[in-house]
């Protein structure tokens, strides 16, 4: 069997998506050697060049591009998913002026995009795993935060303030899905990416078919247990675009600045 050093995060759309293949629960042909961590520890993971095989941050692809080609299948990108922009005490973008802010990564897609919108706000960021934004900003450790993954569907339950909803704002501007992540493979590992391709899209479809035994292998690595948020999860960030994200062009060119980056 081939070898591969995968990497995937720990959120629901990536263990939905890859469960069935790294439970062996469909066919394939390798043999993985597998890591489940945050995606900003995944993006210096890339960055050094380690992984074969890994999920990672649109924002991190300029550092990684010399070494990596972006899997048409496995992403995640869509509309009404996007980072929002939380604070306690502020209700509006002025009061966060100066401010501490804190992001889930320098090399998240979720700062790229911040910084796009917002460069005048990132004078003062302090970077915490995604899991840690909403505690440091109930416990006052910073005055607002970028929430990514199950953040998103569960801050109202602590009465923070939204000030902005990143993926709304992108949307309106640019008309298309907000591209928040990929799944990259090493260019000397290119002639698998059909193999890859179809083992990932198979494993989707696994996914979809035995929903069951899928969500009890997600709820084991969610940081929220509920049902309605996993699955609320699962449905934003699992869709068209995790089967092929090259209808994405758009995108993920407005967001890079460029169109030399290569599908496979």
């Amino acid at each position: 069997m081939i070898k591969l050093k995968l990497g995937i995060s720990t959120c629901p759309n990536d263990t939905f998506i890859f469960g069935a293949l790294l439970r062996n629960d469909i066919k394939h042909s390798f043999n993985i050697n597998i890591t489940l961590d945050d995606v900003q520890f995944l993006n210096e993971w890339a960055i050094k060049n380690e992984p074969d095989v890994v999920k990672v941050s649109f924002g991190v692809y300029p550092e990684i591009c010399k070494n990596y080609k972006i899997l048409k299948s496995g992403g995640a990108l869509g509309f009404g998913c996007g980072p929002l922009l939380l604070s306690k005490k502020n209700s509006s973008i002025k009061g966060l002026k100066n401010k501490k802010i804190a992001v889930p990564g320098k090399n998240t897609t979720a700062f790229m995009i911040f910084k796009k919108f917002f460069p005048d706000l990132t004078d003062n960021i302090i970077e915490l795993r995604f899991d840690k934004i909403i505690p440091a900003i109930l416990a006052g450790e910073c005055d607002g935060g970028l929430v990514i993954h199950e953040g998103r569907f569960i801050y109202q339950n602590y009465s923070l303030n939204k000030i902005i909803d990143l993926g709304s704002l992108w949307e309106e501007r640019f008309s298309c899905p907000i591209p928040l992540g990929f799944i990259a493979v090493k260019n000397e590992l290119t002639y698998l990416a059909d193999e890859i391709n179809a083992s990932i899209r198979s494993s989707i479809e696994y996914a979809r078919n035995n929903e069951v035994k899928t969500y009890e292998f997600v709820k084991k690595y969610a940081c929220d247990m509920e049902d309605n948020v996993v699955k609320s999860h699962v449905g934003l960030y699992v869709n068209e675009y995790s089967m092929d994200l090259s209808r994405a062009i758009k995108s993920i060119s407005i967001l890079l600045h460029t169109d030399s980056y290569v599908f496979v």
